[in-house]
């Protein structure tokens, strides 16, 4: 069956709880009437059957989906692949997905008051999750009172923190083995990224091959997130200098971007020596002003080592790829990571904490990426899947070709 990327939110049919709405300053949340039993009178009929053999908060799962397919002229359609899912996963799944997050939220609120059969977990995992989201602190709450009376448990507590990745720092992006025009999106992912976060780390351990036009683009993110007070800590830093080296002839005056991200190279391992010889080389050879010297930009200053991690490291199994914001309108470059030929054998761990939203198509070309990735034999592995994410993912058919470790509240 087939979806629309614009599917609207149906008006409520029952009393919306009130701390749903952004709560007044200094008032106090109201307490939520208990959820009708079903059948009983009154009550308002399940907004859809049940589905059996769902996931629970652990969200480990491998639902038997069918997954997406492309269709001609670039549409995509979905087949019947969510027969296991409940309706209200699929409604709130789609609607987030399109960025229609209050008629989301609604659906969820709506369906917390029906029988939910064994979707009732991942449904509510998708209300706390998407209540964090929005930042409606009194709305969580009053869901996690009523969750605590209906299911006689614990209820899920606000987080007092961001969520973070399981490996402590800053979110990581890493770069794909060739840097050159057609690496847009990631260069577009970077700076996303460095407009909100303080420091991100940029991995360039991949990184075989840069032309002018890579180099101009992320040299040009570069200057513009510091400008903005944020900063770019490199990651193997040193694979991309012995990159760049072979290309940086004094008084050949061709390349100028590939000479300033040289120059950026020296700066991330805090070789000021070295970065001042080449800064006077530059100025010769291309008659400009070179950048500065700033000692606040080198790597190891904008994300100090613990002693503790420099001694575990080694033995420290971490991610070997991050999906990382916003994914929407995705091309092929946006999941290149997943497809490095350098990628490690076995189960391809792939880091989600910082992974916000996918719309549809987007998610349509990861499953077809991951198929691919299947066939190398690699098993990916998304770690730490925001439930309103992982929502998508099962409706486009990713459980079917891949784990989903789906994160706890």
């Amino acid at each position: 069956m087939a979806f629309s990327f614009f599917k609207k939110s149906p008006a409520s049919q029952v009393e919306k709880r009130k701390p749903a709405q952004p709560a007044s300053p200094g008032g106090p949340a109201s307490r939520l009437p208990t959820p009708s039993k079903p059948g009983a009178p009154g009550s308002l009929p399940p907004s859809g059957p049940s589905s059996e053999g769902l996931i629970s908060l652990d969200f480990i799962s491998r639902d038997p989906l069918e997954g997406a397919r492309r269709m001609g002229k670039g549409e995509l359609e979905v087949q019947d692949v969510s027969a296991g899912l409940h309706p209200v996963i699929e409604e709130a799944a789609i609607l987030f997905a399109n960025g229609e997050d209050e008629a989301a939220l609604v659906a969820l609120e709506r369906a917390t008051f029906d029988d939910l059969g064994s979707s009732a977990e991942q449904i509510w995992a998708m209300l706390f999750d998407l209540c964090h989201a929005l930042g409606r602190s009194d709305a969580f709450e009053a869901h996690a009172l009523a969750y605590a009376e209906r299911f006689e448990r614990s209820a899920p507590a606000w987080p007092e923190s961001p969520v973070r990745c399981a490996a402590s720092g800053p979110p990581t992006l890493t770069l794909p083995n060739r840097l050159n025009a057609e690496s847009r999106a990631v260069i577009d992912q970077l700076d996303r990224l460095g407009g909100k976060t303080p420091v991100v780390r940029l991995d360039v351990v991949r990184v075989q091959d840069v032309d002018e036009d890579g180099a101009r683009m992320l040299v040009e993110v570069l200057v513009k997130i510091r400008r903005s007070g944020h900063g770019v800590a490199m990651v193997n830093t040193s694979a991309l200098h012995d990159v760049l080296t072979p290309r940086i002839m004094p008084g050949r005056a061709e390349d100028p971007a590939q000479w300033l991200l040289y120059l950026e190279t020296l700066q991330q391992l805090g070789d000021e020596a070295a970065f001042e010889e080449l800064a006077i080389q530059y100025a010769i050879t291309f008659e400009q002003s070179p950048p500065s010297w700033d000692a606040r930009w080198v790597s190891a200053a904008l994300v100090p080592l613990p002693v503790a991690a420099v001694e575990t490291r080694k033995s420290t199994v971490r991610p070997a790829v991050a999906l990382l914001g916003e994914i929407t309108g995705a091309k092929q470059d946006a999941f290149s990571a997943l497809m490095a030929p350098d990628n490690p054998p076995g189960v391809l761990a792939v880091e989600c904490c910082d992974l916000k939203r996918m719309d549809f198509i987007s998610a349509g070309l990861l499953f077809n990426v991951i198929t691919a990735v299947q066939a190398t034999g690699r098993q990916p592995c998304f770690v730490d899947v925001r439930p309103m994410v992982a929502a998508l993912f099962l409706l486009i058919g990713v459980a079917a070709v891949a784990e989903i470790q789906q994160r706890r509240f």
